[in-house]
């Protein structure tokens, strides 16, 4: 097997240095364990108490994290849900996979010898299931996603030959509350998106899934739904995240009385917009006296426009104004989002617990970007700054993990290697961009990673950033050079987050800057070869 023993790297073989050997034979043999994969859609490190929030809700992630390793540097390589979503799935970047944005179809355009985590799970005797999100879109993904033993009849694929997962609600469960509302209690934006329903049906009717036509259809209506903001108008027993916890529940039970190994992903909707939850996640926080963000954009010095989208929003406040009264609703509807997960998540650590799987299961906790809460005048992903970037990652192995907390970087790109270390599966092919991030769960204070290498594109500009432990360093080209190694960067950054931890002082052109500059754009340039782990 190569776990641990070596990653090819443009057709070099570099060998992980000694003392990854000796962690390994101290880690007791995870190749029979559970896996319990758990990835909620643009949860924000920075709303979770366990990190530092004191005032999000979050308990059974701040119990569970006191079990596992808490990555605080742990890095998405496209802050955007395709892209990322493509990255982590095939264990390589943006450059590589040609997935730029939501609109690239991931199918057609990865190289063909790419594989994903499900494909190479196939090879070993673990039986697989997708429970909701895990590709953006698995109709661009129907080879990817078919490859997983079980899948639940939402989001199954025509042709789907894998069990599909059903659930009946239970008899006894609480009728949802009546409501005198289709979507919304804003009753003039209610009526917006009835007729919007209206268009979207009409375009529907006869468009192939994922065609232009269809794809205009759901914009018409996502628009409008993107900017929700409150009661989803349900209960968490009915509403589609808990229903798909509930599955997963189901599934940890089942394979308990089976022996039968598994690997479960269970990926929410929750907390990405619109930021509707059960009421009663609402009830926990008093609006009132929710903190806005610090990093006023009026503070912002240097920074140029297209980092900040030129002052455009994806998804909340893209069509809708945003007041001081209205970013505090959204932030305590955010909030409420992440408590509603929460749940879900304590309800399947608690089925492990109760069906005795506890004790044989790895949980891996994290998301696919992070999400703004107005920094810079910024809501939603898509943006090279902290708060879209960084991702949560909590890594629970029974018998090995304690609570440690781990300041070393990660990225996502190196969940694909790190879960064939865990099951004791080769690499797939030699390509891979990531590497396994096994010994820092157990050992959390080893060298590793120089930095972080992220990349994301806005509108006709490329940004290609990297993380060091204390400084960012940006360079924005066009769009149309991604591939030339020598195109001309229009716009640089430059922060010291240990001293500007919101990024709000670009630095790139001050004098006294100019080494540290110089020294990230060369690693930048270099790539993410050269920030690897040492090597002996």
């Amino acid at each position: 097997m190569m776990n641990y023993k070596s990653y090819f790297l443009s057709g070099l073989v570099l060998t992980q240095f000694i003392s990854v050997g000796v962690l390994q034979a101290a880690l007791p043999d995870l190749s029979k364990m559970n896996i319990l994969f758990l990835c909620p859609e643009d949860w924000s490190a920075a709303a979770i108490g366990a990190y530092g929030n004191e005032q999000v809700k979050t308990p059974n992630l701040d119990e569970f994290a006191k079990t596992g390793t808490l990555f605080t540097k742990a890095y998405c390589q496209n802050p955007v849900c395709n892209p990322s979503r493509s990255s982590f799935n095939t264990g390589l970047r943006s450059d590589t996979t040609r997935v730029f944005s939501n609109a690239d179809k991931f199918q057609e355009v990865i190289p063909n010898w790419a594989t994903t985590i499900g494909e190479t799970l196939k090879s070993h005797p673990i039986k697989t299931y997708m429970i909701g999100k895990l590709f953006h879109h698995n109709w661009d993904a129907i080879v990817q996603s078919s490859a997983y033993d079980g899948m639940l009849k939402y989001g199954k694929q025509e042709g789907y030959k894998g069990r599909v997962v059903e659930y009946s609600i239970p008899k006894g469960t609480p009728p949802n509350p009546p409501k005198t509302w289709t979507y919304t209690s804003d009753l003039d934006w209610d009526a917006k998106m009835i007729e919007a329903m209206k268009v979207r049906k009409e375009l529907w009717a006869n468009a192939v899934k994922g065609s232009e036509q269809w794809e205009e259809g759901r914009s018409v209506f996502q628009s409008l739904s993107a900017e929700l903001i409150g009661d989803s108008g349900d209960i968490e027993e009915r509403n589609p995240d808990g229903v798909k916890a509930r599955v997963v529940a189901n599934l940890i039970r089942e394979h308990a009385e089976s022996g039968e190994q598994f690997f479960i992903t269970y990926g929410s909707s929750r907390p990405h917009t619109p930021l509707i939850a059960p009421k009663k996640y609402f009830d926990l926080y008093d609006p009132s006296i929710l903190e806005l963000t610090k990093a006023k954009k009026d503070l912002d010095e240097n920074i140029p426009a297209v980092a900040k989208r030129h002052g455009r929003n994806w998804d909340i406040f893209k069509i809708r104004e945003e007041t001081p009264e209205q970013a505090q609703a959204a932030i305590h509807a955010y909030y409420a989002c992440a408590s509603f997960i929460d749940d879900q998540i304590g309800l399947m650590l608690e089925a492990l617990e109760e069906s005795g799987q506890a004790d044989n299961t790895i949980v891996i906790l994290t998301s696919d970007h992070g999400f703004h809460l107005g920094e810079h005048g910024m809501w939603s992903k898509i943006s090279l700054f902290e708060q879209a970037t960084r991702v949560p990652m909590i890594v629970r192995i029974p018998g090995v993990t304690d609570g440690a907390t781990c300041g070393e970087i990660v990225e996502l790109v190196d969940l694909y290697p790190t879960l064939c270390d865990m099951v004791g599966l080769d690499l797939p092919h030699e390509k891979l961009e990531g590497i396994s991030f096994l010994p820092l769960v157990e050992t959390p204070d080893l060298a590793w990673k120089k930095a972080a290498f992220i990349l994301c594109r806005q509108g006709k500009h490329l940004g290609r950033s990297i993380r060091t432990k204390s400084h960012r360093y940006t360079e924005w080209i066009d769009y149309a050079d991604r591939d030339d190694d020598h195109a001309i960067v229009r716009f640089t950054e430059l922060y010291h987050l240990d001293l500007d931890e919101l990024e709000q002082v670009n630095l790139a052109n001050r004098i006294e800057y100019a080494p540290k500059r110089r020294e990230l754009a060369e690693l930048l340039s270099e790539g993410w070869e050269s920030a690897l782990p040492p090597v002996n």
